[in-house]
Parts: C-alpha cells; structure tokens; sequence
C-alpha cells in the first residue's frame, strides 16, 4: 500500500502530464466553421497510469452508474487510505456523447471524476488556443498539422507553472502589485467598470446589501451586459464586458437532478465559481460569454452565484482566425 502525506499525495495525482498524454478536443467554431477553439483534456489510459502509480493497482478503483433516465454517466473513483482504513469516493458525471454515446459518457465522467482528485486540473487554467479544423462525417475536427502547435501551448503553460512555483516571491509580488491597482474603497476586488467582482466560493463574503424581502427575487449581482466594442479587449485577452468560461463540471444535486459548475474570468483577470439552475451542456472551457446575468444566494455566510442567463460571443472569422 501507498504511504504517502495528504499533500504529498495531492502533489503526485495533479502534477502535470506530458503533451503526448494529452487530447484535444473542439469546445466552439468561428461562423465560418474554418476555426475553432481547441479545449485539453488528459487521456483516460493517462489517468488509469497515474493512479495506479501514485496509490498502486490494488489502491484505487471506480465504479459507474446510469444517470437521468440513462441519459448520462456518473463515475465515482475511490482511494484506499491506509492511514485510516477506509475508501474515499469522488464523483463526476457526464452526458452520454453523440459518438459512442454511453463509451463517451463513461470516459467524460472518468475524466471529469479524476479533476476532483486533482488529475489534470491544471490544464482548467490554459488559454484557448483558436486553431484551424475540418469537416469530418457531421462533425468538425482538429487539423493534424495543428497538433505541434499545440504541444508547444500545454508544455509553455506547463513550464509558466513551474516557474511560478520555482520564484513564488516574484508572484506574490506580482499578485500585490495587481490586487492595489483592482481594489476597491472596501479593500475588495474590482471588475470592469468599478463595480465589485463577484466573490469566490468560500471566501470571505464582503459586506452584504440588506436581505431581500420575502417573497422578493435575490439581489441582482453585478451585471455586465451588451457587446463589447471592435478591439476593445483587457490585458487579460477577454474583450470588455464578456467572462471566458474556464471550467465547467456537470454536478449531482441532493433533490437527484443535475445543474452545471462553470468558472469564469472576467476581463480584469478576476476568476470565480457560479452554477446554472440545472444543467446546461452547451457550457464548456473556452466559450465567452455576454450578456451575462448573475444573481445572489446566500447560506451560512457564504454567497453563491448562479448564472441565470447569457449569450455565447460568435468571435467571427476574422476575430478567430
């Protein structure tokens, strides 16, 4: 059996992977359908190797269960912890796929199961990378003359990591020098146009508005809404006013339905968490969104976000090239 500290076993399940370990998958197409947007996703034999040499072929194993009529999969990967005798269990899930319908959604919910334990997490925080694709069959694929290029694009990212971990002095300085040139009156974080960013999960909340009357909807967050203008775009990439949709989980709700986990970064560069009321597959990394709609819940504290509407932003041919 393995013996390992919590954060010797964290730093094991989500380090890095080679490029070789790594697919590619289309998440959105300009409106010419000449490019598209090419989202990394770790291999399911890299996974199975991974933990079966971080906690041994005898310390893990996983399970599968039908979800939503059938509809869907969702996967459950458990470690043995010798420490206290006992299996821990993580869950994902995914809807079956339009090729290999249930074989895509038993790999996808696989996938998406071993983000919980850290696996190939740090693949959420890559830029989307616009590349050229072709028509296969019904569907749009990567050109293979694209896949140097984007080798080149995980192992940059991957060497990015490394650097920040290697000099975490140079970051935190860095952090410092962004967080006083993007805080408020209050000390908080500030988005596009002087109003607060929407706060993390489990942060500490800033001070809240009065509650809202019974019978009332929740107080509106901060909006950001109507198309950006030509070439307006931030330092971080994302054109004015839009959120690039940095991950998107489909999760389990206790009532036995389904609603989406999307993160999202706005164009100051601030990231946060929000859920969509049930679940919603056209979200996925790499989209970006506007338009967007958040409101406000809170309990215990803690404010949570829910995305209650948005347009998808069609880059254009041109914007996409």
């Amino acid at each position: 059996m393995w013996n390992k500290s919590a954060e010797e076993l964290r730093a094991a399940l989500s380090a890095p992977f080679q490029s070789a370990d790594i697919e590619w998958r289309i998440s959105a197409t300009n409106s010419a359908k000449t490019s598209g947007l090419a989202v990394p996703y770790v291999t399911n034999r890299a996974i199975q190797t991974r933990l079966d040499s971080t906690v041994g072929i005898d310390g893990w194993h996983n399970d599968f269960v039908p979800w939503k009529g059938e509809s869907a999969q969702l996967c459950g990967i458990s470690i043995y912890f010798p420490s206290q005798e006992a299996w821990i269990t993580k869950w994902d899930g995914a809807d079956d796929s339009d090729i290999e319908s249930v074989k895509g959604g038993l790999s996808d919910s696989m996938k998406r199961a071993a983000v919980e334990w850290g696996i190939g997490r740090y693949l959420y925080g890559m830029t989307q990378k616009w590349v050229s694709i072709e028509q296969r069959g019904k569907g749009y694929v990567i050109c293979n003359d694209e896949r140097p290029t984007l080798d080149a694009v995980h192992d940059q990212w991957v060497q990015s990591l490394q650097q920040k971990k290697d000099h975490p002095g140079e970051q935190d300085k860095q952090g410092h020098h962004t967080r006083s040139q993007s805080t408020n009156s209050n000390g908080g974080p500030r988005q596009q146009g002087g109003q607060p960013a929407p706060q993390r999960q489990g942060a500490t909340p800033p001070p809240q508005p009065p509650q809202a009357q019974p019978g009332r909807p929740p107080q509106q967050a901060p909006q950001m809404q109507g198309q950006p203008s030509q070439g307006q775009t931030s330092a971080s990439g994302i054109p004015a006013g839009c959120y690039l949709v940095t991950g998107a989980v489909l999760k389990p709700t206790m009532s036995g339905n389904s609603r989406t986990s999307v993160q999202v970064m706005d164009s100051a560069g601030q990231v946060f968490q929000a859920y969509t009321r049930g679940a919603d597959s056209r979200l996925a990394p790499g989209l970006i969104l506007t338009n967007a709609n958040f409101s406000t819940q809170h309990s215990n504290g803690v404010t949570f976000y829910i995305l209650e509407a948005y347009q998808i932003l069609d880059l254009g041919s041109e914007q996409a090239a």
